[in-house]
């Protein structure tokens, strides 16, 4: 394949992809053009989408956070019991997304600070998580019968459309802008596409690299409000191929897994792309095991399809 024919299907990818699965599942499915499946489609992919737009700005920064799906875990957890001690479910939310950005600055400031890779930093991330979920909870979910919690996120609608689809819609808008209309994005695709360079022009690169992991943190933290009011509960695991689903979006959104190039609009599509094919391999009966094998020969051709459009020899 040559780079122009590369560029060109890495542009549709995200389209014609989300064309193609909503049009087979479709036809193999008497389920998934319900009304009420659609609904169930757009609220379980809320917190994939937050999530897959932080990680649009930490891969553009030429980052990764491989603790998503741990730390998603953690904060399920931790909200559902200080809800369960008596602690009022607004003032809980704001504890959690404290605690998430920062989850999210610590990162960002080892990785930047003790010049560790953020694989690295948020491999370690996502064990440590991964056994304080499990430790305080002795791996039992903890439910949540804070009934107007889940009735805002489950139940509520402004303007007809879901609560989970409105924090989604914002956070969108935000992040679009911000890297589309302000001096921090501007400096953001600047550190991706050269971190030396940018620093040379005065960007003051680690504390942009450490804000990019702050605001990572507060959309999990969001993800993680909107995933324990889907499920009614905190559980250690509660989203296991988070991590996976976030990362696949924003590369079939044709992001640069080296940094300098991502958009958050493809990154849309991609986790979009992403809920489909999750529904829809659920609606079918798809074996879990076999839906990783799935998701990951996508990744595979999108990172191979990114680096033929790139014109670097693979």
């Amino acid at each position: 394949m040559n780079q122009s024919a590369a560029k060109l299907l890495r542009d549709l990818m995200p389209y014609l992809g989300l064309i193609l699965l909503i049009g087979y599942f479709s036809l193999s499915s008497e389920f998934f053009l319900n009304a009420r499946n659609f609904e169930r489609l757009a609220t379980d992919s809320a917190t994939l989408m937050l999530v897959a737009f932080g990680m649009t700005l930490v891969i553009l920064i030429g980052e990764i956070d491989l603790s998503v799906s741990a730390v998603v875990g953690l904060l399920s957890v931790i909200l559902a019991q200080i809800m369960v001690a008596g602690m009022a479910w607004p003032v809980a939310m704001v504890l959690v997304i404290l605690i998430s950005v920062g989850i999210g600055t610590l990162n960002g400031a080892i990785t930047v600070y003790g010049q560790i890779p953020s694989f690295i930093v948020t491999l370690g991330m996502l064990a440590i998580a991964t056994g304080l979920a499990f430790v305080f909870t002795g791996a039992i979910s903890v439910a949540i019968l804070q009934y107007d919690f889940l009735d805002l996120f489950y139940s509520e609608q402004i303007f007809g459309l879901p609560i989970p689809l409105v924090i989604v819609a914002l956070a969108f808008v935000a992040c679009l802008l911000t890297l589309n209309r302000t001096r921090f994005g501007r400096e953001l695709f600047a550190v991706g596409a050269n971190m030396e360079a940018a620093r040379l022009s005065g960007v003051p690169v680690k504390q942009r690299k450490v804000a990019v992991f702050a605001i990572m943190g507060l959309l999990v933290g969001l993800g993680a409000i909107l995933s324990a009011a889907r499920l009614g509960n905190g559980a250690p695991g509660s989203s296991p191929t988070l991590t996976l689903d976030a990362i696949a979006a924003v590369i079939i959104g044709g992001a640069s897994l080296f940094g300098g190039w991502a958009s958050v609009l493809r990154t849309l599509l991609g986790a979009l792309l992403i809920a489909v094919l999750n529904n829809g391999m659920v609606l079918m009966n798809v074996n879990i095991d076999a839906q990783y094998i799935v998701k990951g020969v996508i990744i595979l051709f999108a990172v191979v399809l990114e680096r033929l459009a790139s014109g670097v020899r693979t």
